[in-house]
């Protein structure tokens, strides 16, 4: 019976091919939001601020995901081991809290899709007397009409068509030091607070309900060997769907100073930890992925999007209790309370 419920499962998984279909956009200014479509993808920008919320609109449940682009912050790695802990941070620009502009939609090179660039309009004071001069950060939404690939530092990176590519471009931010790094924070949130957090020695089960406090470090991320590190989130009950969201970022981005381009290595810490994202304070899980310190202009690299896949998690719990699935929302690595489910060679 249970061998029969889990074919039946991975069946209802297996998603139908869609044909091509080009991206569109609509900019709601009375209400204040904008809605991206490409694909099986629906991703709404509330507030026309750098915080999207997606599902898939294929979907029955529509359950929907959040990221928010949360806020960029200084700090001084005083331990040097490269990634953001909290009781290092001397400077913070809350970004989805400040005034963002934003273009129309228009066409990318050569027809491939369609973007919108958001930017930041207003200057954001700093701790430590600095100033983050208006137009220092910029958003570079992109969806293409095909599956698209696109070379970063030199390396292939495909865009599917479910998908929207960030252009996170970071210009001349004022560091107290020459020292210090930078961290995009990046929250996430959805209904069930599952994540999978994959990384060199496998994958592991984190509970993103679980608010750890401010007592506890930020948890390295120890990255996987390829070029993207991946966040999967579900988007639907078992029984309905199991297509699944993600949150991806290459683990290297490109620095131009004065002519010259370089290549940085990009790290990342994270925690599930309580804000007051959005005025109401909740539970989210915490990604910061950091950056050396820099002069001249930054760009990185993530996305968010939908793809085909089988959580593990339901696999564990399939022979349980059907009642008690959930939607599980993905991202690889675990704080104290993980267990592990899977290891990959």
């Amino acid at each position: 019976m249970l061998g029969i419920f889990t074919i039946a499962i991975m069946v209802l998984g297996t998603p139908l091919a869609r044909a091509a279909e080009t991206p569109t956009g609509t900019i709601d200014n009375e209400g204040n939001r904008i809605v991206f479509t490409t694909g099986s993808l629906t991703a709404t920008f509330e507030g026309m601020v750098p915080k999207v919320t997606f599902y898939d609109h294929n979907s029955m449940m529509r359950d929907t995901q959040q990221v928010n682009f949360r806020a960029l912050i200084e700090f001084n790695d005083s331990d040097h081991n490269g990634i953001f802990e909290s009781n290092e941070a001397v400077a913070r620009a809350v970004l989805d809290e400040g005034r963002w502009t934003h273009t129309g939609f228009y066409t990318l090179p050569g027809g491939t899709g369609v973007g919108i660039d958001f930017t930041q309009a207003d200057p954001m004071s700093l701790e430590g007397g600095h100033t983050l001069l208006a137009g220092s950060v910029v958003l570079i939404v992109k969806a293409y009409n095909t599956t698209h690939t696109v070379t970063i530092n030199g390396q292939s990176v495909t865009v599917g068509t479910a998908e929207l590519k960030f252009d996170v471009v970071i210009n001349s931010w004022p560091f107290q030091n020459s020292t210090n790094m930078l961290a995009l924070q990046v929250n996430m949130h959805s209904s069930s607070e599952h994540y999978d957090l994959g990384e060199d020695s496998g994958t592991q089960t984190v509970d993103g309900s679980h608010d750890e406090g401010t007592t506890v470090a930020e948890h390295q991320l120890h990255e996987t060997s390829g070029v993207e590190q991946e966040t999967k989130l579900s988007s639907g009950a078992i029984t309905t769907s199991s297509t699944l969201g993600f949150f991806r970022f290459v683990n290297t981005a490109t620095v131009t100073s004065s002519g010259t381009t370089t290549s940085v290595p990009v790290t990342a810490s994270f925690k599930s930890e309580a804000d007051n994202d959005g005025g109401e304070k909740e539970t989210f899980m915490k990604l910061y992925l950091a950056y050396p310190n820099f002069q001249g202009t930054l760009v990185h690299d993530p996305s968010i999007g939908l793809g085909s896949g089988f959580p593990t998690l339901y696999l564990i719990v399939a022979g349980a209790a059907v009642a008690g699935l959930v939607a599980v929302v993905v991202i690889r690595r675990s704080h104290p309370q993980v267990q592990k489910d899977s290891v990959r060679n």
